[in-house]
Protein backbone atom coordinates (compact mmCIF):
# COMPACT_ATOMS: atom_id res chain seq x y z
CA UNK A 1 0.00 0.00 0.00
CA UNK A 2 2.57 2.65 0.96
CA UNK A 3 4.56 1.71 -2.67
CA UNK A 4 1.24 2.32 -4.37
CA UNK A 5 1.24 5.66 -2.35
CA UNK A 6 3.86 6.91 -3.02
CA UNK A 7 4.15 5.86 -6.80
CA UNK A 8 1.05 7.80 -7.40
CA UNK A 9 2.71 10.56 -5.72
CA UNK A 10 5.39 11.02 -8.41
CA UNK A 11 3.09 10.11 -11.02
CA UNK A 12 0.95 13.23 -9.87
CA UNK A 13 4.67 15.46 -9.44
CA UNK A 14 5.89 14.48 -12.93
CA UNK A 15 2.24 15.68 -14.39
CA UNK A 16 2.59 18.64 -12.71
CA UNK A 17 6.19 19.46 -13.76
CA UNK A 18 5.37 18.88 -17.37
CA UNK A 19 2.81 20.59 -17.38
CA UNK A 20 4.76 23.43 -15.68
CA UNK A 21 7.55 23.06 -18.26
CA UNK A 22 5.06 23.04 -21.20
CA UNK A 23 3.17 27.03 -19.98
CA UNK A 24 7.11 28.29 -20.02
CA UNK A 25 8.19 26.82 -23.32
CA UNK A 26 4.60 28.44 -24.55
CA UNK A 27 5.21 31.66 -23.21
CA UNK A 28 8.72 31.56 -24.22
CA UNK A 29 7.73 30.64 -28.25
CA UNK A 30 8.92 34.23 -30.30
CA UNK A 31 5.81 33.48 -32.39
CA UNK A 32 2.67 34.61 -31.16
CA UNK A 33 -0.56 35.83 -31.97
CA UNK A 34 -2.52 38.81 -30.06
CA UNK A 35 -4.83 36.01 -28.96
CA UNK A 36 -2.34 34.02 -27.13
CA UNK A 37 -1.61 31.34 -29.09
CA UNK A 38 1.61 29.50 -30.44
CA UNK A 39 1.58 31.54 -33.85
CA UNK A 40 2.48 30.24 -37.13
CA UNK A 41 6.05 30.86 -38.94
CA UNK A 42 6.16 34.30 -40.60
CA UNK A 43 5.91 32.56 -43.51
CA UNK A 44 2.92 30.79 -43.07
CA UNK A 45 1.64 33.92 -41.79
CA UNK A 46 1.76 35.23 -45.26
CA UNK A 47 0.23 32.24 -46.59
CA UNK A 48 -3.11 32.82 -45.00
CA UNK A 49 -5.41 33.23 -47.07
CA UNK A 50 -7.57 35.69 -44.99
CA UNK A 51 -3.65 38.02 -45.12
CA UNK A 52 -5.37 40.98 -46.90
CA UNK A 53 -8.52 41.46 -44.74
CA UNK A 54 -7.55 40.16 -41.38
CA UNK A 55 -6.79 42.59 -38.27
CA UNK A 56 -4.51 40.23 -36.88
CA UNK A 57 -1.13 40.86 -35.90
CA UNK A 58 2.14 38.62 -36.23
CA UNK A 59 4.74 39.35 -33.47
CA UNK A 60 8.40 37.94 -33.01
CA UNK A 61 9.11 38.98 -29.41
CA UNK A 62 12.69 38.57 -29.17
CA UNK A 63 13.37 40.76 -32.24
CA UNK A 64 10.85 43.74 -30.56
CA UNK A 65 12.86 43.49 -27.57
CA UNK A 66 15.51 44.24 -28.89
CA UNK A 67 14.09 47.26 -31.14
CA UNK A 68 15.73 50.55 -31.13
CA UNK A 69 15.55 53.80 -33.32
CA UNK A 70 18.89 52.73 -34.82
CA UNK A 71 18.44 49.10 -35.60
CA UNK A 72 14.77 49.29 -37.17
CA UNK A 73 13.40 50.06 -39.55
CA UNK A 74 9.40 50.14 -40.91
CA UNK A 75 7.73 49.10 -44.13
CA UNK A 76 3.97 50.41 -45.11
CA UNK A 77 2.86 48.22 -48.00
CA UNK A 78 -0.32 50.11 -50.23
CA UNK A 79 -1.71 47.53 -52.35
CA UNK A 80 -1.81 44.83 -48.78
CA UNK A 81 -3.03 47.76 -46.49
CA UNK A 82 -0.04 46.05 -43.87
CA UNK A 83 2.66 47.02 -42.43
CA UNK A 84 5.86 45.45 -41.46
CA UNK A 85 8.49 46.24 -38.60
CA UNK A 86 12.23 45.26 -39.12
CA UNK A 87 14.59 44.93 -35.94
CA UNK A 88 18.49 44.61 -37.80
CA UNK A 89 16.62 43.40 -41.14
CA UNK A 90 14.18 40.64 -39.54
CA UNK A 91 10.78 40.73 -39.48
CA UNK A 92 9.70 41.48 -36.07
CA UNK A 93 6.32 42.62 -36.42
CA UNK A 94 3.03 42.46 -39.32
CA UNK A 95 0.15 44.81 -38.37
CA UNK A 96 -2.94 45.96 -40.24
CA UNK A 97 -2.79 49.87 -41.50
CA UNK A 98 -5.13 51.95 -43.29
CA UNK A 99 -3.74 54.44 -45.54
CA UNK A 100 -5.01 57.57 -47.77
CA UNK A 101 -8.39 57.20 -49.74
CA UNK A 102 -8.01 58.32 -53.42
CA UNK A 103 -8.37 62.01 -52.86
CA UNK A 104 -5.96 61.63 -50.10
CA UNK A 105 -2.88 59.56 -51.44
CA UNK A 106 -0.65 58.39 -48.53
CA UNK A 107 2.75 59.55 -50.08
CA UNK A 108 5.05 56.79 -51.25
CA UNK A 109 9.13 56.99 -50.41
CA UNK A 110 11.54 56.64 -47.70
CA UNK A 111 11.12 59.23 -44.53
CA UNK A 112 12.27 59.33 -41.39
CA UNK A 113 10.71 59.74 -38.14
CA UNK A 114 11.17 63.54 -37.57
CA UNK A 115 8.76 64.09 -34.63
CA UNK A 116 7.10 61.82 -31.57
CA UNK A 117 3.69 63.06 -29.96
CA UNK A 118 2.08 60.95 -27.29
CA UNK A 119 -1.03 62.98 -27.27
CA UNK A 120 -1.23 64.62 -30.71
CA UNK A 121 -4.67 66.66 -32.64
CA UNK A 122 -4.78 67.35 -36.18
CA UNK A 123 -4.54 70.79 -37.47
CA UNK A 124 -6.34 69.74 -40.43
CA UNK A 125 -9.38 67.76 -40.15
CA UNK A 126 -11.51 66.90 -37.01
CA UNK A 127 -15.41 67.66 -36.08
CA UNK A 128 -17.29 71.13 -35.79
CA UNK A 129 -19.47 71.47 -32.84
CA UNK A 130 -21.86 74.27 -32.54
CA UNK A 131 -22.36 76.39 -29.04
CA UNK A 132 -24.13 73.59 -27.11
CA UNK A 133 -21.31 71.68 -27.84
CA UNK A 134 -23.23 69.24 -30.58
CA UNK A 135 -21.03 68.07 -33.16
CA UNK A 136 -22.29 69.51 -36.74
CA UNK A 137 -20.18 68.29 -38.71
CA UNK A 138 -17.72 64.77 -38.09
CA UNK A 139 -15.57 65.15 -41.32
CA UNK A 140 -14.75 68.51 -41.27
CA UNK A 141 -11.41 70.76 -42.02
CA UNK A 142 -9.75 73.70 -40.52
CA UNK A 143 -11.56 75.68 -43.08
CA UNK A 144 -15.20 74.68 -42.53
CA UNK A 145 -17.70 77.23 -41.33
CA UNK A 146 -18.16 77.05 -37.58
CA UNK A 147 -21.59 78.39 -36.26
CA UNK A 148 -21.20 81.71 -34.12
CA UNK A 149 -20.44 80.06 -30.13
CA UNK A 150 -19.16 76.78 -32.05
CA UNK A 151 -15.46 75.77 -32.32
CA UNK A 152 -13.41 73.42 -34.61
CA UNK A 153 -11.62 70.40 -32.88
CA UNK A 154 -9.10 68.15 -34.58
CA UNK A 155 -9.04 64.67 -34.53
CA UNK A 156 -7.24 62.23 -32.29
CA UNK A 157 -3.97 61.15 -33.26
CA UNK A 158 -2.53 59.38 -30.34
CA UNK A 159 0.74 57.95 -30.78
CA UNK A 160 1.91 60.43 -33.70
CA UNK A 161 5.07 59.54 -35.36
CA UNK A 162 5.62 62.74 -38.01
CA UNK A 163 7.31 61.54 -41.25
CA UNK A 164 6.82 64.35 -43.82
CA UNK A 165 4.29 68.20 -43.44
CA UNK A 166 1.00 66.80 -42.11
CA UNK A 167 1.69 63.27 -42.60
CA UNK A 168 2.24 60.85 -40.08
CA UNK A 169 1.41 57.41 -38.43
CA UNK A 170 -0.32 56.71 -35.54
CA UNK A 171 -3.53 55.02 -33.60
CA UNK A 172 -6.75 54.89 -35.72
CA UNK A 173 -9.61 53.25 -37.28
CA UNK A 174 -8.27 50.48 -39.36
CA UNK A 175 -10.38 49.49 -42.18
CA UNK A 176 -9.13 46.96 -44.59
CA UNK A 177 -9.42 49.49 -47.64
CA UNK A 178 -7.78 52.92 -47.88
CA UNK A 179 -9.88 55.13 -45.96
CA UNK A 180 -7.74 57.65 -44.17
CA UNK A 181 -6.66 61.86 -44.92
CA UNK A 182 -2.95 60.45 -46.03
CA UNK A 183 -1.63 59.41 -42.50
CA UNK A 184 -1.23 55.33 -42.18
CA UNK A 185 -3.46 54.11 -38.82
CA UNK A 186 -2.18 51.40 -37.14
CA UNK A 187 -4.21 49.64 -34.01
CA UNK A 188 -3.44 50.66 -30.73
CA UNK A 189 -1.04 46.99 -29.71
CA UNK A 190 1.07 47.61 -33.01
CA UNK A 191 1.49 51.21 -32.48
CA UNK A 192 2.46 51.02 -28.75
CA UNK A 193 5.52 49.08 -29.76
CA UNK A 194 6.82 51.45 -32.90
CA UNK A 195 5.94 54.50 -30.59
CA UNK A 196 7.91 52.36 -27.63
CA UNK A 197 10.61 50.85 -29.75
CA UNK A 198 11.62 53.45 -32.99
CA UNK A 199 12.56 57.43 -32.24
CA UNK A 200 13.13 60.52 -34.34
CA UNK A 201 15.39 59.14 -37.28
CA UNK A 202 13.78 55.46 -37.82
CA UNK A 203 13.25 54.96 -41.45
CA UNK A 204 9.49 54.74 -42.90
CA UNK A 205 9.03 53.24 -46.38
CA UNK A 206 5.88 53.37 -48.24
CA UNK A 207 5.74 51.48 -51.19
CA UNK A 208 2.89 49.75 -53.93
Amino acid sequence: MQCRFLTSILLVASVLMWASCSSMQDKADPNRLPDGRIGASYQDFLNRSDYRDTRDVWYHDERIEKANTENSKIVVRLGAQRGALYVNDEIAMDFPVCTGRSSYETPRGSFRIIEKVRDYRSRSYGSVYNASGDRVNSDATSSSPVPSGGKFVGASMPLWMRIKDGYGLHVGRVLRDADSHGCVRIPQEACSYLFEKCGEGTRVVIED
